[in-house]
């Protein structure tokens, strides 16, 4: 119990004089103290208290083999108790184990030999035997997008996009610009995408091609919307076919390049605490982002909006106009840009949004 319960000293089970009755008392201090006033009864214990003394008496006190059921240990657990608790009982492998969960760690920590998922299909609830060994190759795979079973566990299904600005900025633009909800579609960064770039392109095909399949238990991908930024038009056209147009690509270089407002920028600036002495105006920004398009190699202000890395750009003006006092956050500001677009200037965002209406479905 001590493992599980480190706060447990020990657990008396003492009975009444005429052994008519039976208590059980749990410590939470030495037992050398003598002060039986200090233990406390099971019955104002924690329920988890009992529950797991219930399933360690089964499993410790039976003379064969038997078959244990265990309904939703995360109900009375917590996470790390949880843990604890399945790693004791593995060792006990002449038992048979059933488990009910909706917890992703329970079946990460279990490792199941077997393991069937319900789905609640119109009144009736269908079961599906899934391969285990497949189950333990999806959670590599997701960790080889900087995921885990946890982030995508009862999802409906996934938009998976470009990293942490995306995965916070896009659901203000469905919430804000094409308002709706997002209901069952959980959106995902995919992490160190620039991993990817540096591995053979098959590799990187296969990794797109199994997450939107939807096996087992990764929801199936609705889309994945990336930047172009450091991919071949070659690599672009290969993870599209491949992904049978589920692969998409925003039609600027990076996300970064639709929050290029003059006024957004500086509204932002404002708020940061010790940006610069004075106020930043949409005017500065403004000659800034001239200056930028002047120095570049696009002829036109439209090309440059499309193919210049943006985030650079934010970087740049927020370093100039800070006199280096701030860097740019790419996610704390980006976020907050896109805050401020939503609200004031919403078609700058347009393009983004139609993409992810595509996708999620108008």
């Amino acid at each position: 119990m001590s493992t599980i319960f480190p706060e447990i000293k020990w657990i008396a089970v003492p009975s009444s004089p005429d052994g008519s009755q039976v208590r059980i008392l749990v410590w939470s201090i030495d037992l050398d103290t003598e002060r039986d006033d200090l233990a406390i009864p099971l019955a104002e214990s924690g329920t988890g208290i009992g529950q797991v003394l219930a399933i360690l008496y089964v499993v410790l006190t039976a003379d064969k083999p038997q078959t244990i059921i265990i309904d939703k240990p995360q109900s009375f657990l917590n996470p790390g108790a949880v843990r604890k608790l399945l790693e004791i009982l593995k060792r006990y492998t002449q038992h048979q184990f059933i488990i009910t969960t909706h917890s992703p760690e329970v079946v990460s920590v279990v490792n199941p030999n077997t393991l069937f998922l319900l789905q609640k299909v119109e009144a009736e609830t269908v079961i599906t035997q899934l391969d285990s060994t497949k189950t333990q190759d999806q959670k590599l795979l997701l960790s080889e997008v900087g995921t885990r079973l946890s982030d995508v566990f009862g999802a409906d299904n996934i938009l998976w996009v470009e990293g942490a600005t995306e995965e916070s900025s896009f659901p203000l633009i469905i919430e804000h610009i094409l308002q709706k909800p997002l209901r069952g579609t959980k959106i995902l960064g995919v992490v160190q995408t620039g991993d990817f770039e540096s591995k053979h392109s098959e590799t990187i095909l296969k990794i797109y091609d199994r997450l939107t399949r939807g096996e087992g238990l990764i929801p199936p991908a609705i889309g994945i919307i990336f930047d172009r930024e450091k991919r071949s038009q070659q690599n672009q056209d290969d993870l599209i076919r491949r992904s049978q147009g589920t692969v998409v690509f925003l039609p600027r270089m990076m996300y970064e390049n639709y929050l290029l407002n003059p006024q957004a920028i500086s509204y932002v600036m404002s708020q940061i605490e010790g940006f610069r002495d004075d106020p930043v105006t949409p005017e500065e920004v403004q000659e800034k982002l001239q200056q930028c398009i002047a120095e570049s190699k696009y002829s036109t202000e439209e090309e440059w909006l499309q193919e210049v890395h943006g985030a650079k750009v934010l970087e740049t003006l927020f370093k100039e106009l800070s006199e280096s006092r701030v860097e740019y956050d790419k996610v704390l500001y980006g976020v907050a840009l896109t805050e401020w677009i939503v609200n004031n200037a919403p078609t700058d965002l347009k393009e983004v949004a139609d993409l992810i209406g595509s996708k999620i479905g108008n």
